[in-house]
């Protein structure tokens, strides 16, 4: 008996010490459960309002708080090693990717099975035969996704927005502005295809090179061709040359180096070139630089982030830019450079 009371005493430490353990790991699971659930309700709030995120949650949430089969199925259905997509960020490849049915020089689907609210990809080049039989053979209203082209959208095929079995056009240049049904979407990085559009360059010139705002040492960055665009460029160009704290690239530099110099200025010049959007607006937003554009039918694509909208580019001026102190920027990218915020947005359509 005395024994027994002995040996039950001497395992009160033992058992102790295995309570605490247990209890240390509960806390870590519901502090862990906690950071999850607030993490995700941030993610989701910035999808639910195109306001700014912080970068270190908008980089890494997307990239981590989905899983591999997930993003796979979601992401990359259409993705093929010619047309691979751009995840986490937005390009037209990556538009394609998680689009239900893609028409463009390489694929085209069929629609025989088209549910209400699908997301239809289609090359704005090649409306003249997506709008005959294929078009005709839609039964169902449909989401359409126009992009990886400079032709303008809908063009001579603007009455098909009357047509009910449209729900919505989202297009990278819109002819057309305040529309129901007509919404701009971002030409975003070059597709992976292209060698600046490679995504672990994008990524390690992001990790490597984005500066905070008050570390930045230039003022205005510009490096764009004038004959791409000789009437709007040329404009910009010559406000620019103005400037005393400005950097003008002449000469070609590797694309790393012009990361580099995006990192270290606070604005980019950034006018159209063959079509209303240019990659330059949002590699500028990614390494955390104030793109400066002209107002076009893409103005509403910039609600909520920092970028200066000019109605001429005579209103261009180093006083202007000067005035603007965006260190609360230092962190952030926007959702509408982000692969997630576009699926999200373009799936509320199913909604009836």
């Amino acid at each position: 008996m005395v024994y027994a009371v002995l040996k039950s005493k001497s395992l009160l430490p033992k058992c102790y010490s295995l309570f605490k353990l247990i209890l240390i790991i509960s806390l870590l699971f519901i502090g862990y459960n906690f950071y999850k659930k607030f993490t995700w309700s941030i993610i989701n709030w910035s999808i639910e309002d195109p306001s700014v995120i912080s970068t270190s949650r908008s980089y890494n949430c997307l990239l981590n708080l989905e899983n591999n089969s997930n993003i796979t199925s979601l992401y990359y259905r259409h993705a093929t090693a010619e047309r691979n997509s751009s995840y986490p960020f937005i390009s037209g490849d990556t538009f394609r990717a998680f689009a239900d049915y893609v028409f463009d020089e390489t694929k085209q689907d069929k629609f025989e099975s088209l549910k209400y609210g699908d997301i239809v990809f289609v090359k704005a080049d090649v409306f003249n035969k997506f709008f005959q039989e294929p078009y005709n053979s839609i039964k169902q209203p449909f989401v359409l996704v126009t992009h990886n082209s400079d032709f303008f959208a809908p063009r001579n095929f603007a009455p098909k927005l009357n047509d009910k079995k449209l729900i919505a056009w989202y297009a990278s240049n819109p002819d057309v502005r305040n529309h129901s049904k007509i919404f701009p979407i971002p030409i975003g990085l070059a597709n992976t295809r292209w060698d600046f559009g490679e995504l672990k360059r994008l990524t390690n010139g992001f990790k490597k090179y984005r500066k905070p705002w008050s570390n930045r040492t230039n003022l205005l960055y510009v490096n764009f061709s004038v004959r791409n665009n000789p009437v709007e460029r040329q404009a910009a160009l010559s406000q620019a040359r103005k400037f005393k704290n400005v950097t003008i690239v002449n000469k070609k530099i590797s694309y790393e180096t012009y990361l580099e110099q995006v990192g270290n200025t606070r604005f980019v010049l950034s006018p159209p070139g063959n079509g209303l959007d240019c990659h330059r607006t949002w590699e500028a937003m990614l390494m955390g630089a104030v793109p400066v554009v002209i107002s076009s039918g893409l103005d509403p694509l910039f609600k909520n982030t920092p970028t200066v909208i000019l109605k001429a580019w005579t209103d261009l001026n180093e006083t202007l830019l000067s005035s603007y102190k965006l260190s609360s920027y230092d962190n952030v990218v926007s959702p509408v450079l982000c692969a997630r915020y576009w699926f999200q947005r373009l799936l509320k359509h199913r909604e009836r």
